[in-house]
């Protein structure tokens, strides 16, 4: 059976190019397709609606400039893919980030999850909030966090080029 299918979470942070590297790197071990997820966070922008941070029109232009950067973000994904050789698939959704996340890993019959590293907490509260600590408690699948970028570029770095 083994792992044929492994999703890489990526939001909007630098942290997302080493979770894509890693997720590639697994990829090319296993023998498996890469699939990258990228949700733009509605929920956050309903909030900040509703204690009137934005207005309406404010809100749907950042929901578009978000749109735009997870096209962007997934574009750069799969040529990262491809020129080592890895079968990619994308896509980018809209709602709760971890909702969405984990929907889509039990449609598709995700093998791994591979995502960024895990937010600092200020207060234990944060912790039950926080998409990523959300994700690793409601996956049906491993969930695997990637840390040491040093280690993760060595890695990628070992791939041979398309």
């Amino acid at each position: 059976m083994g792992i044929k299918n492994i999703v890489a979470a990526i939001g909007e942070t630098h942290y997302c190019i080493n979770t894509m590297k890693y997720a590639i790197y697994l990829a090319r071990q296993f023998g498996a397709k890469v699939t990258g997820i990228y949700v733009v966070d509605e929920r956050i922008l309903r909030e900040l609606l509703k204690v009137r941070v934005f207005i309406q029109k404010e809100a749907d232009e950042i929901e578009k400039e978000a749109e735009e950067q997870g096209h962007r973000f997934l574009e750069r994904f799969k040529k990262m893919a491809t020129s080592r050789k890895v079968e990619f698939e994308s896509f980018l959704l809209k709602g709760e980030v971890h909702e969405k996340i984990v929907r889509k890993c039990r449609e598709i019959g995700a093998d791994l999850i591979v995502m960024g590293r895990l937010k600092e907490f200020v207060s234990r509260a944060d912790l039950f909030y926080d998409d990523g600590e959300r994700i690793l408690r409601e996956a049906n699948c491993p969930v695997l966090v990637v840390r040491n970028p040093e280690k993760v570029e060595e890695l990628y770095n070992e791939l041979e080029k398309g």
